[in-house]
């Protein structure tokens, strides 16, 4: 490791100026020798990459020029960082903020435990008292992913950090050796899932993953959900229920999904009936390319114990 090129933290913006701001001056204090904050900005039309400029000129600033979706905007800030040689890149919500400390604590922690491809903060709600938001994801039987913890008291999560499936795409710490590995977001998500996506192939490459609770960083959850109109409701639905059929799909243990084909089935005729509110990503090709995929996944999946995470 250099000094030079140690962590790139990515921030994704779209049309979220103020919460970027209120992110990046969080950040000010966090960055050491060798970081580097790499803000994304998604086809903002709210004057987001002139004000971040101006407040925080020591942030680095890539216009994509367009909305390409969480996958798409985070891939190219990990581009940029994995180009430029960084050990670790942290991907962080523009609707987060970060407590004194938090980096230096998930980073210590990633070079004390090499077989860790992937590290999560304890996410907080920014309420006062604090709840837990996340502590890792946690797959369901029945499809789709939770936050481990959501809503219990801050003050009861663990003092010491605990193994997880993988991280909340809220704030997700990756060694640059396992992305290489594993590959990025997955683009054809586009949004939702992507991070339950990559944690399934970092536990594919053999890689542990760990929630570290001594480092903080607060999430006011649901503000870019809460952005748009009906329209934009009804694509965030349609990309829920597609994408969780794709991880079903590529990654689901077989008893669930024959416990769970009803269920499935239902998804996957709500997806079809939505897709016309997003005709630029359907739904077969992914899903097609999911099951093509489902061996290979399935059978890395089984020789690094990752079905533990259905239980």
């Amino acid at each position: 490791m250099t000094a030079q090129a140690r962590l790139a933290v990515v921030v994704l913006n779209w049309n979220g100026r103020e919460d970027t701001l209120r992110c990046l001056d969080s950040l000010r204090g966090e960055i050491g020798p060798g970081d580097a904050v790499i803000v994304v900005d998604n086809g903002s039309t709210d004057g987001s990459p002139a004000a971040v400029k101006a407040a925080h000129p020591w942030a680095e600033v890539i216009e994509t020029g367009a909305n390409l979706g969480y996958a798409g905007g985070n891939n190219a800030g990990m581009r940029a960082a994995l180009d430029r040689g960084f050990v670790w890149v942290l991907l962080l919500n523009n609707d987060t903020t970060v407590e004194p400390g938090a980096l230096g604590t998930l980073h210590a922690h990633g070079e004390a435990h090499p077989e860790t491809g992937a590290l999560q903060p304890l996410l907080v709600t920014a309420e006062d008292p604090p709840r837990v938001d996340s502590m890792g994801l946690r797959p369901l039987r029945c499809f789709g992913v939770q936050d481990a913890g959501q809503g219990a008291p801050a003050s009861s999560a663990p003092r010491d950090p605990v193994p997880i499936l993988g991280p909340c795409g809220a704030a997700a710490l990756y060694r640059v050796a396992t992305l290489r590995e594993t590959g990025l977001l997955d683009e054809d998500l586009f949004l939702l899932c992507e991070d339950l996506d990559l944690a399934f192939r970092v536990r594919m490459a053999g890689k542990e993953a760990h929630v570290v609770p001594e480092a903080l960083v607060r999430h006011r959850r649901g503000i870019s959900g809460r952005q748009g109109d009906a329209a934009a409701a009804r694509r965030r639905k349609f990309w829920l229920q597609r994408n969780t059929v794709a991880m079903a799909l590529r990654y689901w243990p077989p008893r669930w999904m024959l416990l769970g084909a009803p269920l499935l089935l239902w998804r996957m005729f709500t997806a079809l009936r939505l897709s016309e509110s997003d005709l630029a990503h359907p739904c077969l090709p992914l899903w097609g390319r999911c099951l093509a995929e489902r061996g290979a996944s399935r059978r890395a999946l089984v020789r690094a114990g990752a079905d533990r995470w259905f239980a």
